[in-house]
């Protein structure tokens, strides 16, 4: 489980994947010289997306697991949620697909609605 990471170590952690990703790019494009702009941007978007991914998945995961001490409520029925555990989740988003280690509850009467906080309703559990 990531546990919480300081504004430094949260910025340390991107800047030693953002370094990897320019090192990949450059040896990319060291068996590549005769790429041309449109490719080597191409490959770059990439990497970037991955990089993105990455750093959101840092940002969010190194801040908090959205645990909280009294439970959430059912917004249908108004039950308090059980913690059902903390664990990874994937996210699909535009600028990467991040890993997040949250706290999923669900609720006991209504089986498949979740929330993963801090954060909306779900109706997938995973």
């Amino acid at each position: 489980m990531t546990r919480r990471l300081s504004r430094e170590r949260r910025r340390a952690k991107f800047m030693k994947k953002a370094g990897q990703m320019f090192d990949d790019l450059e040896g990319w494009y060291d068996e590549h010289l005769d790429a041309s702009f449109g490719e080597i941007e191409t490959e770059a978007r990439k990497q970037r997306r991955e990089l993105m991914g990455e750093a959101m998945g840092v940002l969010i995961n190194g801040r908090d697991t959205g645990m909280q001490v009294e439970g959430l409520r059912c917004a249908k029925c108004g039950q308090a949620r059980n913690l059902k555990g903390i664990g990874p989740g994937g996210v699909h988003g535009l600028e990467g697909d991040p890993e997040l280690e949250r706290a999923l509850y669900v609720c006991p009467e209504w089986k498949g609605q979740a929330i993963f906080p801090p954060g909306s309703e779900t109706s997938t559990v995973r």
